[in-house]
């Protein structure tokens, strides 16, 4: 498939596709003829644009697929609906570490091991989602075919990591482990910042619709860093707050996930337990933070 050869170049899409009318074949068919045929039309013409349905030649597809993903010049990989042959088809063009684009719709979550790697995210709520993707494609393309582009996927930072491993000398160690220990630092500050803005801004809510009753109330809420369900996040906190409290009262809702409230009577002695409670249960997994609404203070 190289200039040499007289071929044409070939990106190759990985994604979903799914049956004729299915979710699944609308929205591959939305990206590949509104996002990337559109790109490499007018911008990258020695591309020939394929997608495993649109494989014509004869022979077991499955072997086609794969030589796609060991060949091509470009893949780019849908990943809006975490379709499990699709994950498998990026693992092998990450393994052969050749250029691949990572692309999925805006507010989807991705899996952890490739979360952490740049993608493309896209939108077609309105006809200005398109031309922004389609611009975001054309740069990400034009830096991915560059000669001097370099390969970052989790297969060549683990790579990196067994090499560093085996060539780092004492003084690169400690640094690499004070780096490391700064990263997780910093990303257990950013989680606390967004968790913090979405507990009290919900409970600021709370707070101006409660009844005078509700103001000599205590609320702890405990929150989830991992995906944890809400009915097994309840059963946690129960269990902890029928040890510390005499009566308590439980609180959680369908639209806020990973977080759930204790309620308790605003006395001092409860204070002081509210505030022993946060010290003994809130750390790498648990975010928990104390209302005290009689005088509106918040301990996190």
């Amino acid at each position: 498939m190289s200039e040499k050869s007289g071929k044409r170049k070939i990106c190759f899409i990985v994604g979903p596709i799914g049956d004729d009318d299915s979710d699944d074949r609308i929205n591959a068919d939305w990206l590949l003829e509104e996002i990337i045929e559109p790109v490499f039309r007018e911008h990258f013409s020695d591309f020939d644009v394929l997608r495993a349905d649109k494989i014509s030649n004869p022979g077991q597809i499955t072997s086609q697929i794969i030589t796609a993903l060991l060949e091509a010049e470009l893949v780019i990989a849908d990943l809006t609906s975490l379709n499990p042959n699709a994950f498998y088809e990026i693992g092998i063009r990450h393994t052969v570490q050749k250029p691949i684009i990572h692309m999925h719709y805006e507010g989807q979550r991705i899996p952890f091991d490739i979360a952490a790697f740049r993608s493309i995210k896209f939108s077609r709520r309105r006809p200005s989602d398109l031309r922004i993707a389609r611009g975001q494609l054309q740069g990400a393309v034009t830096e991915a075919i560059k000669p001097e582009h370099a390969i970052d996927n989790p297969v060549t930072f683990s790579r990196g990591t067994v090499n560093f491993e085996q060539t780092a000398t004492t003084n690169e160690r400690i640094i690499e482990e004070q780096l490391s220990s700064m990263t997780r630092r910093l990303r257990m500050l950013e989680e606390d910042s967004v968790l913090f803005a979405s507990t009290f801004a919900r409970r600021r809510h709370k707070y101006f619709h409660r009844s005078s009753d509700d103001l000599h109330k205590i609320s702890i809420a405990v929150a989830s860093r991992f995906s944890i369900g809400n009915r097994e996040l309840v059963e946690q906190v129960t269990k902890w707050a029928s040890t510390t409290f005499d009566s308590f009262g439980i609180e959680t809702s369908d639209d806020l996930l990973h977080e759930v409230y204790v309620s308790v009577d605003d006395t001092e002695e409860n204070r002081n337990k509210a505030e022993q409670f946060r010290q003994d249960y809130r750390g790498e997994e648990f975010e928990i933070r104390v209302t005290f609404y009689g005088s509106v203070n918040i301990l996190s």
